[in-house]
């Protein structure tokens, strides 16, 4: 198949690339111009062409003879800082051509996949969330420019599939790790709370901020995140060859068209549980801290997933913490090997 990947430098796009093209398909990239990782993918064998996204001719132009289009280009927080306008032109308008340009493809087009984010549902209620994240628990009512974009941009998807029987899909991401980044995850880390805390005024929170500068030894220096009332913190993040094995499953998947599906690790991990672990194989200490602002504490239900395209996430924390320590050990910058 001809497929085209915006987004294709990204860490996410790159693996995805690598792996269709491992697979024997003709990639072709879509990317700023100037976009100096260009090269590293020219190198492993996809074409690449340069444009903006807010360009409906630049965006016909890299669509032209495509069967599969895998939207991942975007701006977004880790990238800026961005404008509103910035956001709206890349994210918005992006994808009104995006999906504009396969609507033109015709029956050429087998699947055209938008990349869409957990950043559009807001998972942070005073006491956490209790019940499995389904798809359509929550309402998608954030406010910040990305995630809001990318709710635009999950309707208008909808809109182009009910209107135009598009081949559409949305997959919404978890928060991401790419090789090596569960050790950096901010929230394992002490000093970011501590930093957090500093301003804080109110008896609560100097009493939290008081115990971490108390007990903090220097970094790395790790925390046992817990609610008010001592419960440790739950979440569930995505490691990026799992990423990778959802599109291998789901492109040009009949069962995925039309539909929104949230992707995740196989399961979600409790701070006291991983923490520790971390702990065990790099030395650093550990403070448990009871933390009195809104926990993060949530996880995924996958079965949407599992069912309509054979979804099969199978990489523990423990794995991805495993081969964290190798890449960091290794120094290897290269793009990580896919695990299908």
């Amino acid at each position: 198949m001809n497929i085209l990947v915006t987004g294709i430098t990204g860490r996410v796009g790159a693996n995805v690339a690598r792996h269709f093209l491992q697979k024997g398909h003709k990639v072709r990239g879509f990317v700023w111009p100037g976009d100096r990782q260009s090269e590293k993918l020219e190198q492993v064998g996809a074409e690449i062409v340069e444009g903006n996204l807010a360009s409906s001719a630049d965006v016909n132009a890299a669509a032209r003879d495509q069967e599969v289009i895998l939207h991942l280009g975007a701006a977004f927080q880790a990238g800026g800082p961005f404008t509103p306008e910035q956001y709206f032109d890349t994210n918005v308008k992006g994808t009104f051509n995006i999906l504009e340009a396969a609507l033109g493809l015709g029956n050429k087009l087998k699947h055209v996949m938008l990349t869409s984010t957990d950043a559009t549902m807001s998972k942070y209620p005073p006491n956490g969330i209790d019940e499995p994240i389904r798809e359509d628990s929550l309402p998608l009512d954030t406010t910040d420019w990305y995630g809001y974009t990318k709710v635009l941009d999950e309707h208008l998807v909808s809109r182009y599939v009910r209107h135009e029987n598009l081949r559409a899909t949305v997959i919404r991401f978890s928060n991401v790790w790419g090789a090596g980044e569960v050790l950096d995850f901010r929230q394992f880390h002490l000093k970011t709370f501590l930093d957090q805390f500093a301003s804080r005024s109110d008896e609560e929170g100097q009493r939290a901020y008081a115990e971490m500068k108390s007990a903090y030894k220097g970094e790395p220096h790790l925390i046992i995140a817990c609610d008010r009332h001592g419960r440790p913190w739950k979440k569930q993040m995505i490691e990026v060859r799992e990423i990778v094995h959802a599109y291998d499953k789901a492109v040009g998947n009949p069962n995925t068209f039309g539909n929104v599906y949230q992707l995740a690790s196989r399961e979600p991990f409790t701070w006291d549980t991983v923490v520790p672990y971390i702990a065990e194989k790099t030395g650093a200490p550990v403070t448990r801290v009871n933390l009195p602002m809104n926990p993060t504490y949530y996880e995924y239900d996958l079965s949407a997933a599992k069912k309509d395209f054979g979804y099969n996430p199978t990489m523990s924390i423990e794995e991805m913490i495993d081969d964290a320590l190798r890449f960091k050990q290794s120094g290897s910058g290269e793009i990580i090997p896919t695990k299908l």
